[in-house]
């Protein structure tokens, strides 16, 4: 149970630093999610779900129950024909309260949130990534450590292959009128 919780709370302290709120948004195009070390068939499976829960992904994967932090970043992206994995990302940032990006250490791009809640994969890597790197891990080692230790109701166990149910949203959309 400690495991599952640190997984939990490290990605929700993730998900939180890229911007994305500690609730369900109106725009619910993105969901964290952890599990085993980056490999064909959970990449496969991190597919399937992307597609199943019509979300793409931000992913940790960790070597095992007892390590303190992931050995590897991925996203399943949504594209309009298929669904991308990509992994070997590494967490970003420029400085201690710029937004996190995950940027990719073999290819020339990064992934950030924008301003209306959408995964967006963008041209270019920043310079000092290495630095940027270990400031983006304890960023968001402080703030998981911040967390509870509770599991939330909506976390979920999916098996490879199970079927994958809709978290409920906590608070209801906030509606305004122009």
């Amino acid at each position: 149970m400690e495991m599952i919780v640190r997984h939990q709370n490290f990605m929700l302290a993730l998900r939180q630093l890229m911007g994305w709120p500690t609730f369900k948004p109106v725009n619910d195009a993105i969901a964290f999610t952890s599990g085993q070390t980056m490999s064909v068939p959970v990449g496969a499976e991190l597919g399937r779900i992307a597609q199943v829960l019509n979300k793409d992904l931000v992913y940790s994967g960790w070597s095992n129950a007892t390590v303190r932090e992931p050995d590897g970043f991925a996203i399943a992206f949504r594209d309009l024909v298929t669904v991308d994995i990509i992994d070997r990302l590494v967490p970003f940032a420029a400085d201690n309260r710029a937004r996190l990006i995950l940027v990719s250490t073999t290819t020339d791009e990064h992934f950030a949130i924008d301003t209306r809640g959408s995964l967006i994969r963008m041209a270019g890597r920043p310079k000092a990534i290495r630095k940027g790197r270990a400031l983006a891990m304890s960023r968001i080692k402080a703030l998981a450590a911040t967390r509870s230790s509770d599991l939330l109701p909506d976390n979920q166990f999916v098996a490879p292959g199970a079927a994958v149910t809709h978290p409920q949203p906590l608070n209801e959309t906030i509606v305004r009128f122009a």
